[in-house]
This record gives C-alpha cells, sequence and structure tokens, in this order.
C-alpha cells in the first residue's frame, strides 16, 4: 500500500490557499429556497452548516418538510444540538432546542465532477451528540472526492417514547433519518452529490441506526451502501422490547406512578424538557434509556412494525453492501459512564447478581437464578478485589453489547441476503484512539469504541495530534471508506491488496492491514446459545 494521503493533507491544508482561489462563498438551489455556504480558511472545501431539512409539529411524531424561505439562507450554525442532557459524555451538551432537525453538507473545491455522497449519523446510545463540525470536521475526507452529509436527529425520550398512541407512537429520531435521506434525494445533485450513489455511515447507536434503515420499507431507494462502526443490532443497547414499562419507569421520577398510555401521553406533552432530561440522566444506562421499538399504533407512515430479529429471519428487509467494524475490546468505553459502572461493580461484589439481567433477554422467572449463573460463572466466579471485577464487567460488557450481538447479527445479515458484507477489526494504537484516551488506558494493547473514529474525522476540541504512522492509518481508512462508497467494494489502496467478503475479517493496524480469524468465536456461540433461548426479540408477539 503507497502511503501518500499524509503528504496529499499537507499539500492541500497548507499550499492550496497559496496557489488556488476559489470564491470565498458558493450559493445552492434547493427545494426550499437558495442557500449560501462559505469556502474554509484552507480553501479545500465548502461548509454547509445548519440547513433544516425538517421541522416538528408534535414532539414524538414524524417530522415534516420545511417551510420554504425568501432570499438566501445562511449556513453558518456549526452547532445545532438536540435536546439532551449533560452527560459524562465529550459529545453531550445540554441543550432545549426542539427546532434541531438539521444537516450540514460539505463540498470540495477542487471539482465540479458528480460526487458519490457519503451521509454520517453520531452515535450516543440514542441519547445525546450532534452532527457539529466541531466534533466531526470532514479535512480528511474532503481531500477525496466524495460529499458528507452529517446528520442531526432527534433523541432520548425526543426520539424514541413509544406509547403506542398517537400522540407518541415511536422512533420519531428513526424518522428524523428518513427525512432527511428525503431532503438529500431531493436536493443533494445541485451540490454535486450523486443521489443515486449513498452511503450512510454511523458510529455506536448511529450505525445502528444505519441497519435500522434496511429493515423499514419506507427507506427503499434512499440508500444504497452502509457502514456501522461498533453498532449492531441484538445488543442491549440496541433495541426496546417494552417501550411502555420504560416511559412509565422514567414518569416515575416526574411524579407519575402509571401505566395508563393516556396519563403518560400528557405527562410527556407537557413536562419541561430540563426536568424531563433530568429525569432521564437519574437512570441507570441513563444515555441508552429510550431506544427503537416496535410501532403498535400505526399512525401515518410506521418505520419499524415488527422485531429486528423477525424482519431479518423472514427476509423481510432490504439488505445493501456493508461494512461492520469493532475495536477488539469495545467494553472499556463503559467505565465512563461512572454511575452504572461503579454501581454494577459494587453490587457484583456484594453478590447481587440480579445485575446480570439483560434489558435484551425475555427470562421466565422459573430460569432466571439458572442464567445468572451460567453468566457468572462464565465471567464472574473469582471476584477477589475491586479491580479484579473491573476486568471481569468490561469483558463482560464487550461480549455481551458488542462481540457476541455482532457475530449473530452478520451470521444473520449475510446468510438472508445476496450482497458483499465486509468485516474488520480496528487494532491501530495511536495518538488519535480517542477512546483510549478517555479512558485512560494507552497503556492496554487493546482499542476500544471510538478509537477509530478520528482516523476518518478531526475533532476540534480536544485536538488530537497526528504522526507518521497515524497519517498511514488515516490513509488506509479514508481509501475504504471511499472506495467502499464509490464502487460497493473497499480496497487499500493497491489493488493487489484482497478483503475477502463475510467471514473474512480485515485487522486494521500496521504495518499492513491485514487478515485475521474472527474475534473470541466461543463467545459468540455462547451469547447466540443464550439469545436463541430467551432473545426477548426472538418471543415477541
Amino acid at each position: 500500500m503507497a502511503y501518500s494521503l499524509y503528504f496529499v493533507i499537507f499539500l492541500f491544508i497548507v499550499f492550496r490557499p497559496i496557489y488556488c482561489k476559489y470564491p470565498k462563498s458558493m450559493i445552492v438551489s434547493t427545494e426550499q429556497g437558495q442557500i449560501e455556504g462559505y469556502l474554509v480558511p484552507s480553501q479545500v472545501y465548502y461548509e454547509f452548516c445548519g440547513i433544516r431539512y425538517a421541522i416538528t409539529r408534535n414532539r414524538y411524531t414524524a417530522p415534516v418538510e420545511p417551510p420554504k424561505h425568501k432570499g438566501i439562507f445562511k449556513a453558518d450554525d456549526r452547532l445545532v444540538v438536540c435536546p439532551q442532557f449533560g452527560a459524562l459524555d465529550i459529545f453531550a451538551k445540554p441543550s432545549e432546542n426542539e427546532d434541531c432537525l438539521i444537516l450540514n453538507v460539505y463540498v470540495p473545491a477542487w471539482t465540479n465532477a458528480t460526487l458519490p455522497v457519503i451521509v454520517f449519523l453520531h452515535g450516543g446510545d440514542f441519547g445525546v451528540g450532534s452532527s457539529s463540525p466541531k466534533f466531526y470536521g470532514p479535512k480528511y475526507l474532503m481531500t477525496t472526492e466524495v460529499i458528507l452529509v452529517t446528520v442531526n436527529y432527534r433523541l432520548n425520550a425526543f426520539g424514541f417514547l413509544n406509547l403506542g398512541t398517537k400522540e407518541a407512537p415511536g422512533n420519531a429520531g428513526l424518522k428524523d433519518i428518513r427525512a432527511a435521506l428525503r431532503w438529500i434525494k431531493k436536493n443533494i445533485n445541485n451540490f454535486h452529490g450523486d443521489n443515486e450513489n449513498v452511503t450512510v455511515f454511523g458510529q455506536g447507536s448511529g450505525g445502528i441506526a444505519a441497519i435500522y434503515l434496511t429493515l423499514s420499507k419506507s427507506c427503499e431507494g434512499l440508500f444504497h451502501k452502509i457502514i456501522s462502526c461498533s453498532g449492531t443490532l441484538f445488543s442491549v443497547k440496541s433495541f426496546d422490547p417494552n417501550p411502555l414499562a420504560t416511559a412509565s419507569q422514567v414518569a416515575k421520577s416526574l411524579g407519575l406512578n402509571t401505566m395508563d398510555r393516556n396519563e403518560l401521553a400528557n405527562l410527556y406533552s407537557e413536562v419541561a424538557i430540563n426536568k424531563l432530561e433530568e429525569a432521564i440522566s437519574h437512570q441507570m444506562n441513563a444515555k441508552s434509556t429510550f431506544l427503537p421499538s416496535v410501532e403498535t399504533y400505526l399512525y401515518g407512515e410506521p418505520f419499524l412494525t415488527d422485531t429486528p430479529y423477525h424482519l431479518m429471519y423472514s427476509k423481510d428487509f432490504n439488505p445493501v453492501p456493508a461494512i461492520f467494524g469493532l475495536n477488539s475490546v469495545e467494553g472499556i468505553i463503559t467505565i465512563l459512564d461512572y454511575y452504572t459502572f461503579t454501581s454494577q461493580t459494587n453490587r457484583l461484589l456484594n453478590e447481587d447478581y440480579s445485575v446480570l439481567d439483560q434489558r435484551n433477554f425475555a427470562v421466565p422467572k422459573n430460569a432466571v437464578g439458572e442464567v445468572r449463573k451460567i453468566i457468572k460463572d462464565a465471567y464472574f466466579s473469582n471476584l477477589t478485589s475491586e479491580q479484579v471485577a473491573t476486568g471481569s464487567l468490561i469483558q463482560f460488557n464487550t461480549d455481551f453489547q458488542y462481540i457476541g450481538p455482532m457475530a449473530f447479527f452478520t451470521e444473520l445479515y449475510t446468510n438472508n441476503s445476496k450482497v458483499d458484507v465486509y468485516q474488520y477489526v480496528f487494532n491501530h494504537k495511536g495518538n488519535r484512539n480517542l477512546g483510549t484516551l478517555l479512558t485512560d488506558t494507552s497503556d492496554l494493547p487493546s482499542t476500544t469504541n471510538l478509537d477509530d473514529l478520528f482516523y476518518i474525522f478531526e475533532l476540534e476540541q480536544p485536538a488530537l495530534p497526528i504522526n507518521v504512522d497515524d497519517a498511514k492509518i488515516v490513509e488506509a481508512m479514508i481509501n475504504i471508506w471511499t472506495t467502499f462508497a464509490r464502487h460497493g467494494t473497499p480496497t487499500l489502496g493497491d489493488p493487489r491488496d484482497i478483503w475477502l467478503t463475510y467471514p473474512g475479517l480485515l485487522a486494521i493496524s500496521l504495518p499492513e492491514p491485514h487478515p485475521v480469524r474472527p474475534l473470541r468465536p466461543e463467545i459468540g456461540e455462547f451469547w447466540q446459545f443464550l439469545f436463541n433461548q430467551y432473545g426477548a426479540e426472538i418471543f415477541s408477539e
């Protein structure tokens, strides 16, 4: 593989402002009116920030098209954040702004060709985050021939409250993403994008959302490929089998103890945003309190009418070519949810094994003790210290939230479709491994959640350095993403480099990305054994 991207980036960013002069702004026509974007200081690309793609009429229902505007809309709002609470997460920004359904478009300044489109969906466990360029700067992607779009969507209760009623039918956040893709379908050609070549790429819950798009008939034709980094179906953080119980649980923190749908609808419609977000923040695993779920009140245009398992098993979905990736020990990132992680550790040390109960499992009462014992014996049989308990819980979270569900999902997705599927594990340890930096685990050889993402994006704060080895990984990642976006086949820069489709697995590391064996296949089998017996999605009616 020829390592040239570092020098390409250097030339584009340092010398292009000297030798090339482009107009300081670019005006594009859309169905809503003209929009003005601005040339960034490096003169490599134009950014159009804060474009409204939809508006909400009601808090928890599907959005509608935005109104037309007069004159020229200045697309220069670089930090629009949907309602969320201030979690211990660098991407979480407390907000009460319900007028937040915007997207950002980035267009290379140096070409007028029609380019493939990459649509990015941010992570945050469906509870926090935003699409801001302060978090997801596009400068590496803008040295290649692609259009990048990053999308805001409603989060936590605002995005995923499901009461089975007209006021809250569920999955508003996924319906927001659908609306964004429809806006892109209608307008991206005017930004030199190809609306017949759209790749949806997400990290964490954004990757899960990208997968969900394949399960909704209402999204067919809006996208053509997907990439999911650290996001998989069948995880405890991907689906809520009992959304009414979730709504009722949060309502208790707001002073209402009921399972009545109408009473809950009244509460959630009237409660102040800050009060609701505060109530959510007090939950265990607060960011993933509200999740996608099956809609039972089929008002308007539903998004999800059956469980992911049933839709995939019956082949009633719309698979597209895909890349699915993990870091080696994803569960390290779970220590950042200090309240949840320390509570779970203390309960384990006190032999309270109810902490092992899984939200995505429906275990009969007479089998609960047996299942807890199976898991305890596998992970927590010798808890001699808090340090041992911490390590065991990290491995358990890695296996049960990522490796097990991903192995099962990827097999089901591939076996029930005829599309190409590629898998990777990110093993590079460098200066831009954000998850490693946040968890202070640079001394460990493993990688964790968020370690791969900033070899694709630039983060403004904290700024992440880059050395020659990191630049080589940036080149590899950008080559993979952009060749897949263009052709549906990821390459590493050299035509002789071959990335085998599933069950092949590519390790992204130095000196060269290379094929490796599956991650802990025995764990995939163990998790699947339990899920096949107790998976809530399998046995839902």
